[in-house]
């Protein structure tokens, strides 16, 4: 096999040549010379040793502690070190996320930070990068050799600093719904700046400083994981109970359709099988190998890349061009399988599924390939290429993150609904294994969060404002509020604007927070009439072209009540992607509730670094065994809740560990890079599921 290999120093830095410098710790003198603000702080003993207890009060929106070079005695000259850790511990029985802001002399508008999450009663050394850049499109950032094993990298800004004129710090939190406090156990500088960057991606995609149970470390252990999982799915070939959907086999049977539809039976919502057994919905997304990750600019990470004439190029597009990218996970599972690898892989994934008791493959996997194998109820997302605004951006990883909402009242947004439709579901629609069909994904519909602090959300309607009259939604908002005031000189009373005529609000108009305040009640009744097209609309194409097919809604991430409510009233399930530590952690079960609609929770997860990846994700764990067990916790209170009809986690392999397009690079899988399960997790889906319906039915 040829191949060319990219030699290169090594990332990580070795501190030996410099001693760590502390420049807090706990004690009455160092904090005397910190300044407080909107925290309070106090000195105690416990069993992890001193430390400073800082309450944060959280009716500021940015509480924090600061120490300034001149006050706390420390050099402002931080050019020799790479590092940034602060030692400190979470007292309490929820997570917090603790960040952190340097500023140098040099810009003293925009500091360098960025922050992390503690779990309850953990105590963990947050590493700030100081010097360089982070690599863009990778969330979490490789660690150093200097860092020690369970430290967590914080990814920082891309803010540069002049190190050399450091002025302060400080460690905040943002935002806060109650008072929250941590403890500070140490804040030192550490890592030698002199040494250079390279290399840490291996030639499977794994990271290559250190080893964990479940690496590959060489192509022919491939042939031995085979057997070894082929002896344990044959050992467990499937949860028993089960009928060949997925329901229960021995539960109570309702009306059988032929198709999956959703119903109440004693006061809980249900999905009900195509054979009329109840089903509950526990899936796992993505399943699919396209897990691309840039290499263009990147090279030098990599210490391996396939060379011409290599078999393995096939999975590095177009080299040397901007769009270069490699997929070591296809690349692993024809190393893995050989030329046969696609049919292979899909049949597999099946087997495991069935094994492990997992009987919906979710959204954005290959629907075609695997409704094929008729084995596993699976669910289609829908493309709608249409006209769109902008709802959002921010940045993220280093790239620009946008999102966007689509122009509903445009008469194009119907036909190209209809053809996406076409493309994707038609050719499904008779297939009693099709569970239901989502539209869209997590669609901007607010941003705050208004059933929380209703004054500050900035509602779609709102936001649509902010575009010209070329978009439909603008002209449809202008003439729903001609309807409702006459003339403008009452719009003007309620929130404060001199409009004379309503063309005059076809231009761009950004609505102040104070008139989004005072005219919060208008807002979310021009929000209901956007959600009443937007679902309305679907509801009737999806009825007319896929008949008895349930709409799953469009995966809600940021909502409304009022725009919940509609929904509730065009989807057959309507669904909601929380990602929380327990899936009742947000409002989904309290509307269910209040407006009797059933819900499927479209993604959650739980990751962490104990397995060579360096982000874990929007929910973090401590090590492989307790993201198990948070899984099994996440689900086993999503069952028993009456609202909710099934939980899909999001994804069934890792992510690229130099990220993805948009800088994910999440500890997520249930497999690895290397398609090798995590066996913590696995034993945790079955015990789970062999349970499932039992505890669906308890009260």
């Amino acid at each position: 096999m040829k191949t060319f290999l990219l030699f290169a120093v090594s990332l990580w830095t070795m501190s030996f040549a410099r001693a760590d410098t502390i420049i807090f710790q706990p004690d009455a003198k160092a904090l005397s010379r910190a300044t407080l603000s909107n925290t309070k702080t106090e000195l105690i003993t416990g069993a992890g040793g001193r430390a400073v207890k800082v309450l944060y009060n959280h009716k500021a929106p940015y509480p924090h502690i600061r120490f300034e070079a001149e006050k706390a005695g420390f050099s402002a000259d931080w050019s020799a070190y790479l590092y940034l850790g602060f030692t400190v511990e979470n007292p309490s029985r929820e997570p917090v996320r603790v960040n952190v802001r340097v500023d140098c002399a040099a810009n003293v508008q925009q500091g360098r930070q960025g922050g992390a999450e503690l779990l309850p009663g953990e105590k963990k050394r947050f590493v700030l990068p100081l010097g360089g850049k982070p690599i863009i499109g990778m969330r979490g950032q490789p660690p150093a050799m200097s860092t020690r094993p369970g430290d967590v990298m914080i990814a920082p800004s891309p803010t540069t600093l002049d190190l050399s004129q450091i002025n302060r710090f400080q460690l905040f939190m943002s935002k806060l719904e109650k008072d929250r406090a941590i403890l500070l156990h140490r804040i030192e500088l550490f890592g030698d700046a002199r040494k250079g960057a390279g290399a840490f991606v291996d030639k499977f995609g794994q990271f290559n400083g250190t080893d964990w149970p479940g690496k590959l470390h060489n192509e022919s252990e491939f042939t031995d994981r085979i057997k070894t999982e082929t002896a344990e799915l044959a050992k467990h070939p499937a949860i028993p109970g089960r009928n060949r959907w997925g329901g229960w086999a021995d539960g109570p049977t309702l009306k059988a359709t032929g198709r999956f539809y959703a119903a109440k039976h004693k006061g809980k919502w249900w999905l009900v099988d195509p054979d009329g057994k109840l089903f509950w919905s526990n899936g796992i997304t993505c399943v699919r190998f396209n897990q691309i990750t840039r290499v263009k600019d990147r090279e030098l990470y990599f210490e391996w890349l396939p060379g011409p004439g290599d078999p393995l190029r096939q999975f590095y597009t177009t080299p040397g061009k901007r769009s270069a990218a490699i997929n070591f996970y296809e690349m692993n599972l024809f190393r893995k399988y050989g030329p046969d690898y696609k049919a292979r892989f899909y049949d597999n994934t099946v087997r495991r599924f069935q094994s492990w008791g997992i009987n919906t493959i979710a959204n954005w996997s290959d629907f075609a390939e695997l409704a094929a194998r008729r084995a596993v109820p699976y669910t289609i997302t829908v493309p709608v290429g249409t006209k769109r605004f902008l709802a959002s951006e921010h940045m993220k990883a280093g790239l620009a993150k946008k999102k966007f909402f689509p122009d509903v009242f445009d008469p194009s947004y119907a036909t190209n609904l209809e053809a996406g439709l076409r493309q994707s579901a038609l050719a499904h629609k008779d297939d009693p294994w099709l569970l239901g069909v989502f539209v869209d994904n997590e669609l901007h519909w607010v941003s705050g969060n208004p059933m929380k602090s209703p004054v500050e959300a900035e509602r779609v309607s709102a936001i649509a404002f902010k575009n010209d009259g070329s978009f439909a939604i603008k002209k449809a908002l202008v003439k729903m509020l001609e309807a409702k005031f006459g003339t403008p000189d009452k719009l003007n009373q309620l929130l404060g604007t001199s409009f004379r005529q309503w063309d005059e609000l076809l231009a761009p108009v950004t609505f102040t927070k104070e008139q989004r305040k005072t005219g919060v009640a208008l807002f979310a009744e021009l929000d209901t009439m956007i959600a009443e097209q937007y679902f309305r609309t679907i509801s009737a194409t999806i009825k007319r072209l896929l008949p008895g097919v349930p709409y799953l809604g469009c995966r809600f991430s940021n909502y409304s009540e009022e725009v919940v409510r509609v929904a509730a009233k065009y989807c057959d399930v309507v669904c909601f992607n929380i990602y929380e530590y327990l899936p009742e952690m947000r409002l989904a079960d309290e509307l269910s509730a209040k407006y009797d609609f059933p819900v499927v929770i479209g993604e959650f997860h739980f990751g962490a670094l104990d397995r060579g990846m360096f982000d874990p994700g929007l929910r973090k764990a401590e090590n492989q065994a307790d993201r198990a067990a948070k899984y099994a916790a996440y689900v086993e209170q999503a069952a028993r809740g009456a609202w909710c009809v099934g939980a899909h986690w999001f994804q069934y392999v890792d992510q690229a560990l130099t990220g993805r397009d948009d800088g994910e690079n999440y500890n997520i899988g249930f497999v690895t890079v290397v398609d090798t399960p995590y066996p913590e997790l696995v034993a945790a889906a079955r015990k789970l599921n062999r349970d499932l319906y039992r505890l669906r039915m308890e009260k």
